[in-house]
């Protein structure tokens, strides 16, 4: 067995060794809603929507402003709570008209440590796309800098987004210290291709079906909160999975491995009278190396290794006594996103080879309630080619 997939495999039997209970996840979140409902068999019906302003400013002309309504959205969220021990969770996501099942899981409690579910879930992958990503919790008007198709040629969706597959996941009392897990098998990851049918070595992590091979990924998370009062929170995820197609006698055995560490940190400061807000995580993947074409008949390499990651910084002065600066946050948040340097794809600096896009966003947060707000950022982009795109971003978010 290869020595990186070791690295995979034995964090993950360790978590298995242990027992288990809930996390602060989106389905804890869900949970929580429905104790509320009276009945034995209870549905509730919750959601978000929002509405979304953007102003592109060209450093280069600096009168060339693009301004527009630039994103809306509706997210009904659908909770059932079918016994004491069942627990059905979905959300349809509605984003500029185009209509997607963003998650269907079902829960099975199966004692005050254990959690199974199984369905199309959000990938439990660091904090991100379980935690943050929901529009509600995000708190600037977009999401931090992601390998998304707007700088690839496809997504690899590497910590957001669904899969499909079976998880169990869970907290362990230590001490004054808690240990929180999510571990899962899902259908693994895809390897794209170009126009011509020829693997690009870019992976599609949102392979829902699985329909090119029959190996399925392993991964999950594994999260200290090392404070009694779990103000901190230091988590480390890992997965493996075959990417290539079934049969391909060049392609068939390429794997994928990624890592992420997060890290999250809240706390009300008397002194200043804030809360402050530290949360960031860091992510790579690491693919098999081969030879990909350039031409039908020409092939070359490259070390497949991407990596990303982002750092955010709020304050909000809660214990004043102004009833508008409580509900005030500001915000910093600095991204960066280094693609393959020899790859075809990916941002290019002026000498052709890949490099490093960097974005740096202030933001101002007011909430109306706890999922509900006004959310307004000034975001500047640094392409590895030296040009720069500055915005302006505003959008309302409310929460039902």
């Amino acid at each position: 067995m290869k020595p990186k997939k070791l690295l995979v495999i034995v964090p993950l039997l360790l978590a298995f060794s242990m027992v288990y209970g809930q996390d602060s996840t989106q389905t804890e979140t869900n949970m929580k809603l429905l104790s509320g409902v009276p009945g034995n068999t209870k549905l509730l019906l919750t959601g978000v929507a929002w509405f979304g302003f953007q102003a592109i400013l060209n450093d280069k002309v600096k009168t060339d402003v693009t301004m527009n309504f630039n994103s809306y959205g509706f997210s009904p969220m659908f909770l059932w709570k079918l016994s004491d021990k069942l627990f059905f969770e979905s959300e349809i996501e509605i984003n500029n008209g185009a209509i997607e099942l963003e998650f269907a899981k079902l829960s099975c409690v199966l004692n005050r440590y254990m959690t199974i579910g199984a369905g199309r879930m959000l990938t439990p992958f660091g904090a991100y796309g379980e935690r943050w990503e929901p529009v509600h919790i995000e708190r600037f008007p977009n999401a931090h800098l992601r390998p998304d198709d707007n700088l690839l040629p496809d997504d690899t969706h590497l910590y957001w987004g669904a899969i499909m597959g079976v998880d169990i996941r869970g907290c362990l009392p230590l001490g004054s210290s808690k240990l929180n897990y999510a571990l899962y098998v899902s259908n693994g990851p895809l390897l794209s291709k170009d126009e011509n049918g020829h693997p690009t070595g870019v992976i599609q992590y949102e392979n829902l079906l699985d329909e090119n091979n029959n190996n399925k990924e392993v991964g999950g998370r594994i999260g200290l909160l090392p404070f009694s009062n779990s103000s901190l929170e230091i988590g480390f995820s890992a997965k493996h999975g075959i990417a290539g197609d079934r049969g391909d006698s060049v392609y068939g055995k390429i794997g994928a491995t990624a890592y992420a560490v997060d890290l999250s940190y809240v706390k009300s400061i008397d002194a200043i009278k804030s809360t402050i807000n530290f949360r960031g995580q860091f992510n790579t993947v690491m693919v098999d190396k081969a030879n990909y074409y350039l031409t039908d008949s020409t092939t070359y390499t490259f070390d497949n290794n991407m990596q990303n990651y982002f750092v955010q910084f709020s304050i909000r002065p809660s214990m004043v006594r102004s009833k508008f600066l409580k509900k005030t946050e500001l915000l910093f948040r600095y991204n960066s996103l280094t693609s393959p340097k020899d790859a075809l794809w990916g941002a290019k600096d002026k000498n052709g080879k890949g490099g490093t896009i960097t974005r740096m966003d202030l933001g101002l947060c007011y909430w109306l309630s706890w999922k509900t707000g006004l959310r307004l950022a000034y975001e500047t982009t640094a392409m590895p080619d030296g040009t720069h795109k500055n915005e302006f971003l505003a959008s309302l978010v409310y929460g039902f």
